[in-house]
């Protein structure tokens, strides 16, 4: 009887040193690659999900890109209001702007006989800037000083354009008729604050 117990701890004994150079076995030989192949796992999983993130951000190119230009867009549509920051030097840098265009898009044959500002008496959206002018052009410059006016940046706006032809007056002691090519011309300029 007591053999058989000896026997039968012999074989526990057996069975857990076994089990305990298996153990030895696997630390020694095999965990290190477990632990080494589980962090990869983990890398591939998280490059996974990366990849995945950039690849939603790059199916979204074309609405970004639009909406880039969209901004962009509005940040130019910005500097067609008037740089300046009141109604009093808004009508000042218009009249100024206009004396400009004339300078250089007019061949010395107009004359500016007055300008007057003029408030708003409807209220807008935003603050316009109006002033009456009333000049003396040939039709040739009177056309590049509007067109000049309308296309630059800020965008000034011609309004209520009047042109009359003057009359010809026969001067003094002369049987020539007077210069009858400067053209009687009114018009309004009106400019947009940019501030509401």
């Amino acid at each position: 009887m007591a053999l058989s117990l000896s026997q039968g701890n012999s074989r526990t004994t057996a069975v857990l040193l076994a089990v305990i150079v298996v153990i030895l076995i696997y630390l020694v030989g095999f965990h290190w690659f477990i632990l080494r192949h589980i962090a990869y796992s983990d890398e591939i999983g998280a490059l996974s999900g990366q990849l995945e993130r950039y690849q939603r951000v790059a199916a979204q190119r074309d609405e970004v890109e639009a909406q880039l230009e969209s901004l962009q867009s509005r940040r130019s549509e910005s500097n067609l209001f008037l740089p300046e920051a009141d109604f009093n030097e808004a009508a000042a840098g218009m009249s100024e702007r206009l004396n400009q265009m004339i300078s250089t898009q007019a061949e010395e044959s107009c004359q500016v006989v007055s300008r007057q500002p003029v408030r708003a008496r409807v209220v807008e959206r935003f603050e316009k800037v109006t002033v009456n002018v009333r000049m003396r052009c040939a039709i040739d410059d009177l056309m590049r000083v509007l067109y000049s006016l309308e296309t630059g940046v800020p965008m000034i706006i011609a309004e209520e354009v009047t042109v009359i032809k003057p009359r010809a007056r026969r001067r003094r002691n002369s049987q020539a008729p007077a210069d009858v090519s400067a053209l009687d011309v009114r018009f309004n300029m009106a400019g947009y604050l940019r501030s509401p």
